[in-house]
């Protein structure tokens, strides 16, 4: 995600806040105040960024609704008030553009900066104060209010996550929304600002600021849920588990893990396991407890609970004896199971130890969780034999852990349960095909060999590994994107024109539908000046007078061609004429428009101006009418012809919702001619979703597709997403599923 602030910082103490949180002391530098108030301050150049990339649809919308005001006002000043904004904001929107972003990038850091201090404001206090004298002041807060108020229900919940964030980065329960730096009145109050910059006329100030709706305004939903997005990157969660340590962790480097939490019920579950009041039944046939062992054990649990704090020698000697037994377990299974290709847990066999007949209810229950957990490990059809078969190597360990430390089922960072879950999630990652070869499982076999050589009762071995396998992805990760990017660069310029034909197609579409346009002249602006106007919204950033030239020119070429009922007008048409037809051709000859097409256009051009010259300056009221009548007409013809194009084009079938939830990381499986069906990585997403680049993990083989033809895919059948949860997390539901609460 590009946070380039638009403006840049050159705050000394900014610069030396950065350098603090970089250095490599670790959690305590992260977890400083410093360094936590700078992640937020860092959200500014985001926000101001993704503010940017909205102004020109926003300056649209606002345009249009000034345009619309001045044609349904019925008094003449507040047509007149209208039509000039509307006018000022066509002919200045660069300049709009710029105080906008100006204005919020300043704005912004102003309440950063100070909202630490700022205490929870009251309700009806929060816009309106003694402080306004005028009748004009008392009603532009009550406009203020009333356009943030409905900012504030639209995008209520990306507002109360970020209110959660920071207040977990200030260390304390969730913020008030007056106190949120990010709040809506910040923006619309910057718009504002921004356009009573624009415009010194005061009577268009309170104008505008009714306009700000949210159907006209900013769109904020996209900027707040990319600011809570960023801070959680950076380790900050919504929940009592903050990891600062965490932005380069493991989500970083595999398949996109989605949001994925136990509810309330598995929870409860979980707790009942892990307090005795519930045995699990054992799912292995070959073993059953007798209701005497069962009863013996109830007392011996009952019994337990009520002397918690006496000795119990034999208790230790079964302890030690059954771990002893697992130790061996694991040493004489360790070869034979590799070379399996039917895979069970061998977890169920560990309670036919004789060491383990008088483990208590709370051992017993977590062995047989944990088999459950393997046998939904062994069926999960995204793993390849190969990461199977190590993973069974893994049984024995695991078991050892989660007897020490029961964190492994309700904490999902426990160092254990990560290394299952990265497992898990490189197993989809290796290609079925060269798994055998595959340098990653090179990788991963180291891993656990260690683990099995290593593990005694020391868990951080586990941190270990986790790190060593994250580091080798890292490398990955950083190879792969090197090798895409020239596809990216490809793609970026192809959704740059794409959008800019799409621009030019709105400029063309909103001056047609007006109805005034003539039937010849319509048809060279949609086949001829919508190139034009395509290669001037390309060029905008580095020419912005490109694209102002090419409008000016085609709203001068419509204007000649409408009625010219006074000599004025005519004098202003001829006059006119010479620099206009000048810059037509100039234009014309850019894109390179020689077809004999061109001659009849002009022909035509001439005969109409000429006649237009000699018709009557008075019209009869029945011709006038006569031509009102048509152009309404046309006009909602127009409309109605782009309504029913744009309903057809918004289809919202399941493979659209597909798509629209895909996100960068996650992994695909497309289907070809031959039926072969191979796995890739969605490496990249254009700014505008409209193509998508997919990977192999390395990034050797790369391909782009259009969002319409990835839909198609789904439709089709030939593509599917791989679910990439937390695999432990999904394998506990299953475990879990047929226990009453």
């Amino acid at each position: 995600m590009d946070t380039t602030p638009l403006i840049p910082a050159t705050s000394n103490s900014v610069k030396k806040n950065t350098s603090a949180v970089t250095t490599p002391e670790g959690k305590k530098a992260e977890s400083s105040s410093a360094a936590r108030l700078l992640i937020l301050q860092n959200m500014v150049p985001l926000a101001t960024n993704l503010v940017s990339s909205q102004l020109e649809a926003f300056s649209t919308r606002l345009a249009d609704q000034l345009f619309k005001l001045s044609d349904q006002a019925v008094r003449p000043d507040e047509a007149k008030l209208s039509f000039d904004a509307h006018q000022l904001i066509k002919r200045n929107s660069t300049t709009f553009y710029r105080l906008v972003a100006s204005q919020i990038n300043t704005a912004l850091t102003k309440e950063v900066s100070v909202f630490n201090t700022r205490k929870r404001a009251k309700k009806e206090d929060q816009y309106l104060d003694n402080t306004a004298q005028t009748y004009e002041e008392m009603e532009g807060k009550i406009l203020l209010r009333n356009a943030s108020h409905a900012l504030e229900v639209l995008n209520a919940e990306p507002l109360v996550m970020l209110n959660t964030l920071i207040g977990r980065i200030l260390n304390r329960m969730p913020i008030d929304v007056t106190q949120n730096p990010f709040r809506p009145e910040i923006f619309v109050k910057a718009v504002h600002q921004a356009w009573m910059e624009l415009d010194p006329n005061p009577a268009s100030h309170l104008l505008v600021l009714r306009l700000l709706q949210p159907t006209v305004f900013l769109q904020l939903s996209p900027i707040l849920d990319d600011i809570n997005q960023e801070l959680m990157a950076r380790g900050i969660r919504p929940e009592g588990d903050d990891a600062f340590d965490s932005s380069s962790g493991v989500s970083a480097y595999l398949p996109v893990q989605k949001s994925f939490s136990l509810d309330p019920y598995l929870q409860d579950k979980l707790k009942r396991v892990f307090s005795g009041q519930i045995e699990l039944a054992y799912t292995d046939p070959h073993y059953e407890l007798s209701g005497l062992a069962m009863v013996s054990d109830t007392l011996t649990n009952q019994l337990d609970d009520l002397d918690a704090n006496e000795e119990h020698p034999d208790k230790a000697s079964i302890d030690q004896q059954f771990f002893e037994d697992l130790r061996n377990m694991q040493k004489h299974h360790s070869q034979e199971e590799t070379t399996n290709t039917h895979f069970e847990s061998r977890l169920h066999k560990v309670l036919h130890a004789s060491s383990a007949q008088k483990l208590s209810v709370v051992e017993r229950n977590t062995i047989e969780l944990l088999a459950r957990i393997f046998d939904y490990i062994f069926a999960d059809p995204s793993l390849g034999n190969d990461i199977k078969s190590m993973m069974v190597q893994l049984q024995i360990p695991i078991v050892r852990v989660a007897l020490s430390d029961r964190d492994f089922f309700f904490r999902e960072s426990h160092p254990a349960r990560t290394l299952l879950d990265m497992l898990g999630s490189s197993g989809i990652l290796l290609d079925a095909e060269s798994a055998s070869v595959d340098p990653l499982l090179g990788v991963i076999g180291d891993v656990i060999e260690r683990v099995q050589s290593e593990f005694d009762q020391h868990i951080e071995l586990f941190s270990d590994v986790v790190s060593d396998l994250e580091s080798y992805l890292k490398e990955e990760e950083l190879k792969a994107q090197a090798a895409i990017s020239q596809p990216v660069q490809t793609a970026l310029s192809e959704e740059k024109m794409r959008v800019s034909r799409e621009l030019a197609e709105h400029d063309v579409a909103i001056r047609v539908e007006t109805g005034e346009v003539a039937g010849f002249l319509e048809v060279f602006l949609e086949e001829q000046w919508i190139r034009i106007l395509t290669i001037a919204h390309s060029v905008k950033e580095e020419k912005p007078h490109a694209l102002e030239n090419a409008l000016k020119t085609m709203d001068d070429l419509i204007w000649s061609l409408k009625p010219k009922n006074s000599p004025e007008e005519r004098k202003e048409l001829i006059a006119k004429l010479p620099a206009m037809l000048t810059l037509l051709n100039a234009w014309l000859n850019a894109i390179r428009w020689d077809e004999p097409d061109r001659v009849l256009f002009f022909s035509k051009l001439a005969e109409r101006h000429a006649a237009m010259a000699r018709a009557p300056l008075e019209l009869s009221p029945r011709r006038q009418l006569e031509i009102a009548v048509n152009i309404a007409q046309r006009a909602s013809n127009r409309r109605l012809d782009r309504f029913v194009q744009e309903k057809v084009a918004q289809t919202d079938d399941e493979a659209t919702k597909q798509v629209a939830a895909l996100e960068r990381g996650m992994w695909l499986d497309f289907n070809d001619e031959d039926e072969q069906i191979t796995r890739y990585k969605l490496a990249w997403i254009s700014p505008k979703r409209s193509s998508f680049i997919f990977a192999s993990r390395q990034g050797d083989q790369a391909f782009s597709i259009s969002i319409a033809d990835l839909e198609a895919r789904y439709r089709s059948g030939t593509v599917n997403t791989i679910q990439a949860n937390s695999l432990v997390d999904r394998a506990l539901t299953y475990a879990l599923k047929d226990l009453a609460v």
